[in-house]
């Protein structure tokens, strides 16, 4: 019996059945539809399963079987009623004879379990998203009616579609944990990246620090520091003819040790004339030395009397 025969015959039922009937079929129909809504948070195994049952309680079967191919191409799910090591014996010979997808439901007469006959109508699944095969098996003459068809293909369609959904949520839940197992192990390897950069950027934010406030304190140190005369001027002597700074340069001395021998004279200690000239105390040491030889003193007093001599260093206001 083809398609259309079945829907026609499925119409003239409803129109021949009694009123308790036709509501009944509409009840079936109604809790068929509403399938989908029940399996939402159901494994694949599970919903298959609950697909048979509700067939097996709608249609009054004698047994079933359920294959749904992986779309990923990994093995099909299968299930089938009555329960046990391999599907019932008429299911097995319906399986040898798979029909492709595409087919349409076909109905054949099989060797049942004894010496019955059983009838057994096969449903391929072809949809975009979902590939597979159910077969129910009953030992009525009259299997499949009209009305019974209908409800194996809403039932059927119902099932396929959860299916396709649980799948999609399984994928979409792995893709989460995945992600989510990324980045906690990306986390994991900042944190320990940060335990361990964090005492050098601590130690260099110290000296950073450290260097600044010392930058600071010598700015403020050498524009607060007194000016050192580029040149002394030499005191001039009571009835010396001859100019102060020509005295001066006339000494067999450096300017720089000039004005060491200028400041020396005037009582500033080796450090004080370090920090005024900005020299370290050896190198005023070295200078201090240079003078005392050239000018042949030994002590720092004779030095000051060489400098006063001389006009290095003044006496008082011109």
């Amino acid at each position: 019996m083809d398609d259309a025969s079945r829907d026609g015959s499925a119409d003239r039922e409803l129109e021949g059945a009694s009123e308790a009937d036709t509501r009944r079929s509409l009840r079936d129909m109604s809790a068929l539809l509403a399938l989908p809504a029940l399996w939402v948070d159901h494994e694949p195994p599970e919903i298959a399963t609950g697909l048979l049952s509700v067939l097996f309680g709608m249609l009054r079967l004698d047994g079933a079987y359920a294959r749904f191919n992986d779309p990923g191409g990994g093995p099909p799910l299968e299930t089938w009623r009555p329960s046990g090591p391999t599907a019932p014996p008429e299911l097995v010979l319906a399986l040898q004879t798979d029909p492709p997808p595409g087919s349409g439901m076909t109905t054949s007469v099989v060797e049942g379990r004894g010496a019955g006959l059983m009838r057994v109508t096969s449903l391929p699944l072809a949809l975009p998203w979902e590939t597979g095969l159910v077969l129910v098996s009953a030992e009525r003459s009259s299997f499949p009616t009209g009305v019974e068809t209908h409800l194996l293909r809403v039932a059927v369609s119902q099932g396929a579609i959860a299916v396709h959904t649980a799948r999609r949520l399984v994928r979409e839940h792995l893709a989460r944990a995945a992600a989510e197992d990324v980045l906690l192990r990306q986390n994991e390897i900042l944190r320990l990246l940060a335990d361990d950069v964090e005492p050098s950027l601590a130690s260099i934010s110290r000296r950073v620090h450290e260097a600044s406030h010392l930058v600071a304190e010598v700015d403020t140190t050498y524009n607060n520091r007194p000016r050192v005369r580029e040149s002394v001027e030499p005191v001039e002597l009571a009835g010396s003819t001859q100019p102060r700074a020509a005295r001066a340069t006339a000494l067999p001395l450096t300017r720089r040790e000039v004005e060491v021998l200028g400041l020396l004279a005037q009582g500033l200690s080796n450090r004080e004339i370090a920090g005024l000239m900005w020299l370290s105390d050896r190198t005023v040491e070295r200078h201090i030395t240079s003078v005392y030889r050239k000018i042949g003193v030994a002590r720092r007093s004779e030095a000051t009397a060489f400098a006063l001599r001389h006009g290095v260093v003044k006496l008082g206001p011109d």
